[in-house]
């Protein structure tokens, strides 16, 4: 190697080298996600309920609800919601989302849809402008409580900017997310030792899945697809695939730890000539 090119060791030398191979691991990670990804929706087509198969799936159907929730603004009951609040020309932005476990329905097949980190593709079903003097429900106002900026905005007298979107029960919706047959998914039967009060003498009962429970299958957050996808019309499959970046960390991740590997190779072959070895 040229006098230009040498390496001259060096504390910050090894660091750098160091963190190379360090981060080509996640580099790595997240292209072969993002081919697993690409490959699992390259594929995706809408399925009927009762016709959907295992791993990642595109659904639609009626949204049913398993407890009850209630719209902030229009108070209507659903599934789930986003409130988005802004104000004072980008001050203030915030956006806050509760989603609940419900059921799609469609025909006679049900299936479970559990909305832990959902994303949401909603319309804009109510809008609100809040004065500083308007009156707040308990609800809203606990919500609002939590952005400081829109606390400080409304004491200054500002206006802020409601936006709310709603998973709306007995609405229409599409759910792409991982799906798994109930059958595959029930839990193991345990056995319960019951006294019969008279004796010493116990009796084995077995507990199983609640028998009111229709669904057929459960659809929930998992790999490669991430959180499941809520929306109230059909989704772009093209925007789920994220940015073409993402799968050239499958080249750049061992490209980076590779580099750093023959670096610090280097960086020991220059201390040991210089330690006289």
């Amino acid at each position: 190697m040229s006098a230009a090119f040498e390496l001259v060791p060096s504390a910050a030398g090894l660091a750098l080298a160091g963190a190379a191979v360090v981060a080509g691991a996640p580099l790595f990670s997240g292209g072969l996600r993002a081919l697993r990804l690409t490959r699992a929706l390259s594929g995706l087509r809408e399925s009927p309920l009762d016709r959907a198969e295992s791993g990642v799936a595109h659904v639609r159907g009626t949204v049913r609800l398993e407890s009850p929730l209630f719209s902030p603004l229009a108070g209507a009951p659903c599934a789930g919601f986003r409130l988005e609040i802004s104000g004072g020309q980008g001050a203030v932005s915030r956006a806050f989302e509760d989603f609940r476990p419900f059921r799609l329905a469609a025909g006679d097949a049900t299936v479970r849809v559990l909305a832990d980190g959902v994303r949401c593709v909603l319309a804009e079903t109510a809008r609100r402008e809040v004065r500083a003097d308007a009156p707040l429900s308990e609800n809203l106002a606990a919500l609002i409580a939590q952005v400081p900026e829109a606390e400080w905005l409304r004491r200054c007298g500002g206006t802020l900017t409601l936006t709310e979107r709603v998973l709306a029960a007995g609405g229409e919706c599409h759910v792409i997310g991982v799906l798994e047959p109930r059958a595959e998914i029930a839990p193991a039967v345990e056995p319960e030792l019951l006294a019969t009060g008279t004796d010493d003498v116990a009796v084995v009962a077995h507990a199983g899945a609640p028998s009111d429970d229709d669904a057929i299958a459960v659809i929930a957050a998992g790999e490669p697809f991430g959180p499941v996808l809520v929306s109230d019309r059909a989704p772009e499959l093209a925007r789920l695939r994220g940015p073409a970046l993402g799968l050239a960390g499958l080249v750049l991740g061992p490209a980076l730890s590779l580099a750093g590997l023959v670096v610090l190779a280097r960086l020991a072959d220059q201390l040991r000539s210089h330690a006289g070895y």
